[in-house]
């Protein structure tokens, strides 16, 4: 049987939600990732970095739930970054061509200095305008 093991981490002042993951994220699995994706969502936490160091594999039931909220989370004006994939799961990730949509990093720190280098109320604005 598949486990799958989710902590959050908000930082308030930023405005940046990181989500650990360990385990396996598949058919059986991917519904926990997605509820806790969902309840950011909800509030308004548009800019999320999924840690997956701990993770060894993604079906593409996993994949799915990453692309799947995309388009929201980009349309209010946040991002979701991919950080510490392990080589097997990289591997993957680039197969499936998924460098095209998602942004991966081989750091937290990296992926946190990207959210601060981007003005992201420049997005909000354009979607006000629309």
């Amino acid at each position: 049987m598949d486990n799958i093991a989710i902590s959050l981490k908000e930082n308030n002042t930023k405005d940046v939600s990181e989500i650990r993951v360990d385990g396996v994220i598949d058919t059986l699995t991917a519904a926990e990732l997605e509820e806790v994706i969902e309840s950011l969502l909800k509030r308004d936490r548009f800019k999320m970095i999924i840690d997956l160091a701990g993770v060894d594999y993604i079906s593409s039931a996993g994949w799915g739930i990453f692309i799947s909220h995309i388009r929201d989370i980009h349309e209010n004006g946040g991002d979701l970054k991919l950080a510490n994939m392990i080589a097997n799961v990289s591997e993957i990730y680039e197969l499936l061509e998924f460098d095209n949509v998602l942004k991966a990093y081989a750091s937290l720190e990296e992926a946190r200095d990207d959210f601060a280098e981007i003005d992201y109320s420049e997005n909000i604005k354009k979607k006000d305008r629309l």
